[in-house]
């Protein structure tokens, strides 16, 4: 890891307080800190015993946080060499146990197109990905073609002036702008059916 830090700060939960450090790459973006408190309250109970997943997970900071709110298991999924280091190391300076997450190293679209499904339980799911690739659409149309037979919400982080079109299994539920940044909320299309898909 670079010796130049970014830090970011555990804003709520078990481990509130603790700050979180990332490499001070361009190619990182922690997500603000007033849209975490946005998403996270507008989960409030259901995410307690959930099962998380944190895509395009960076240095780990919402799914860390999720953990913190009583999140039952977190799948990371990341790829960047010094952001799993950053990762890895912000999972020990919280104490997170070991049997509550697991960091895939691997791409996004990649662990979504594995038979089995490894996230397959996940029942909230929060991706971040890149803003310059303009992938947000891509994406949910890849969660469209995997299974997920629990999945209850799927928050996308986003510019606000792109786009996002949702696939048949999905509908967008509401938007949260915040300047440059939106947080679209989607849920399944048809509920009590086989969840996504």
């Amino acid at each position: 890891m670079r010796n130049r830090t970014r830090t970011v700060t555990v804003g709520s939960g078990e481990w509130k307080g603790r700050v979180l450090r990332y490499p001070d790459d361009p190619g990182l973006r922690p997500s603000m800190q007033r849209t975490k408190h946005s998403m996270f309250s507008s989960l409030g109970s259901r995410l307690r015993g959930a099962v998380f997943a944190d895509l395009f997970a960076g240095g780990g900071a919402v799914g860390i946080e999720a953990l913190s709110l009583g999140a039952a298991f977190v799948h990371f999924a990341e790829t960047g060499r010094e952001a799993v280091a950053a990762l890895e190391a912000n999972l020990a300076i919280c104490g997170a146990p070991a049997s509550r997450y697991h960091v895939h190293r691997a791409r996004v679209a990649e662990l979504l197109a594995r038979e089995p499904n490894p996230m397959a339980g996940s029942s909230i799911i929060y991706a971040d990905p890149p803003y310059d690739a303009d992938l947000a659409t891509e994406l949910l149309d890849a969660l469209d073609a995997a299974r997920f037979p629990d999945l209850g919400e799927v928050v996308v982080e986003h510019r606000t002036k792109q786009r996002v079109v949702p696939p048949p299994s999905l509908r967008i539920e509401r938007e949260r702008r915040f300047g440059d940044t939106t947080l679209t909320y989607l849920i399944p299309a048809a509920h009590g059916e086989e969840g996504l898909r």
